[in-house]
């Protein structure tokens, strides 16, 4: 009698991390010893990663068609800048680490007021006709690193 090994299935395919990750947008910028920028009628995925090592990058969010929801840019400045150029009326949420280097997020505007009240629950101001009113379903989520170099959000009247 022969003795016959069990007979070995495959298991069901699952999806896996890398497939879920597949299905969201994303995009990298780098700048290594040169400059990069995005500007002008653009559209930004879901999640960027900027990445400056002893260069710069702009990028300029004032034409940009952002996705609904949350926008996440993780700028990495090593010896380098990375700048973002943001309309007044977006909201940013901006954290970081900085190791001899500066994160920066620079208004002469009350930004993030809109942020602030959706996440307290207070109503949105009533007026109609204001342009900030225009990207409140839209924001950017930025998460930097500086490492002798620079994060640097501008606001600025689009």
């Amino acid at each position: 009698m022969s003795e016959r090994s069990p007979s070995r299935t495959p298991a069901p395919a699952t999806p896996s991390r890398a497939s879920a990750f597949a299905d969201e947008q994303r995009e990298t910028v780098v700048a290594v010893f040169d400059d990069s920028a995005r500007s002008g009628s653009w559209v930004p995925p879901e999640h960027l990663l900027a990445i400056a090592g002893f260069g710069n990058i702009k990028l300029d969010f004032r034409d940009a068609d952002l996705p609904e929801g949350p926008t996440e840019v993780r700028p990495f400045a090593v010896f380098g800048n990375v700048e973002l150029i943001v309309p007044r009326h977006l909201d940013v949420e901006l954290n970081g680490i900085s190791v001899f280097g500066k994160i920066q997020h620079r208004s002469a505007h009350q930004a993030g007021r809109k942020l602030i009240d959706r996440v307290l629950g207070r109503p949105a101001p009533s007026a109609a006709s204001d342009a900030e009113e225009e990207d409140e379903d839209r924001w950017l989520v930025v998460h930097g690193w500086a490492v002798f170099g620079n994060v640097k959000v501008t606001v600025v009247d689009p």
